[in-house]
């Protein structure tokens, strides 16, 4: 029975990280080219693997009280509580506008007569209820979206690779590269569910191989991906990532051009949908989990339900807009906050936790 909680664990990171931040991944990225975003997926996944292992050893050690408001304050203080609070909410509302934006507008694609609004609605109203229900009801849920996102992605990879035109993956910009930093961070932007999984688990090393098999297969799936787009759909004309990136679009929208296959549009349509459902549940889980810890409230259904109301009520309207709320959610709003949130803060938070336990 562990070992299949370790394994759901393992793929509630996966599922979390796999999300609109690798939907828009090569869209960003494509103005850099391939070989550069290579070498930044690599760095990153290196640092947010070890970021996270630290932040395993602080939930352990602090177990009755794992999370990133209360870690914060017992650590590193009052100012830094403020700091981390407000980081926090900026970084999970600005994901989740964007995961409720990419829903509706799939579901607006998929249904005909569905305008995008209605299918914010409807994207809330079948996936809501699983993260107000916990860690153990969405567990089982994400890990059926998570098989049905690598089967659907294997097939994508396996028929898309007759298509890559390696001339395509020639291209790069280093400058241009590095504007699109922030984009990578978020990409593997599965932190906030950590505690949730510390409390699933409640075993610190099914949940650091968890945490390390679930980067590891995040990072070959992305690398993948990479390879994938960048190889088949231009960077620069008509129907280019360039385009897809000016009108908000995922690269599912270029990508769809490019393969005449039924078979491979559906494919990259249930690709799109599992990867932006299961990360809207890890961040779902990982927020309310959070609202709950910084406020002392106990854990019980109705307040559950209470927080995802204030959540996702903004988030729906703010969704229906006209502004450029994926990629600006995704790069300004997500990119940044992680910066602070899930690297800066867990190195600080481990460096004064060992002087702490030096001292006493």
């Amino acid at each position: 029975m562990s070992k299949v909680k370790t394994i759901n664990a393992s793929l509630l990171v996966v599922g979390t990280s796999i999300g609109a931040g690798m939907l828009g991944l090569p869209v960003e990225t494509g103005r850099g080219g391939f070989f550069p975003s290579l070498i930044f997926l690599l760095v990153n996944w290196v640092i947010m693997t070890g970021t996270a292992l630290l932040l395993v050893e602080l939930l352990v050690k602090y177990k009755h009280n794992a999370n990133f408001i209360t870690l914060s304050e017992k650590i590193l203080g009052n100012k830094y509580k403020i700091i981390t609070f407000i980081v926090y909410i900026f970084l999970f509302l600005s994901l989740t506008m964007a995961y409720v934006k990419g829903g509706g507008v799939f579901l607006s694609d998929l249904i005909d007569n569905i305008s995008i609004p209605l299918g914010c609605l409807l994207f809330l109203a079948c996936f809501v209820p699983l993260i107000i229900l916990g860690s153990k009801v969405l567990s089982m849920g994400n890990t059926i979206l998570v098989f049905a996102l690598f089967a659907s992605f294997l097939l994508l990879v396996i028929l898309g690779l007759s298509n890559v035109k390696f001339s395509l993956l020639n291209h790069f910009n280093w400058k241009l590269s590095f504007l699109s930093f922030p984009m990578f961070i978020t990409s593997f932007g599965f932190h906030s569910v950590l505690p949730s999984i510390s409390s699933y688990l409640n075993n610190k090393k099914s949940l650091r191989f968890a945490v390390v098999i679930g980067t590891t297969i995040t990072f070959v799936i992305y690398l993948a991906w990479q390879c994938i787009v960048m190889g088949i759909v231009p960077s620069e004309g008509e129907n280019s990532l360039k385009e897809a990136l000016l009108a908000d679009h995922t690269a599912i929208t270029p990508l769809k051009y490019y393969l005449k296959s039924p078979l491979l549009t559906l494919c990259a349509q249930i690709f799109y949908f599992t990867a932006l459902t299961t990360s809207f549940l890890g961040v779902g889980l990982g927020l309310i989990d959070f609202l709950l810890d910084s406020f002392k409230i106990k854990r019980k259904l109705v307040n559950r339900f209470f927080l995802a109301m204030l959540i996702y009520a903004p988030a729906l309207w703010i969704a229906q807009t006209n502004l450029r709320i994926f990629y600006l959610s995704l790069k300004y709003g997500g990119g940044f906050a992680c910066l602070y949130l899930l690297i800066i803060l867990p190195i600080l938070l481990f460096i004064r936790s060992k002087k702490v336990s030096l001292r006493t």
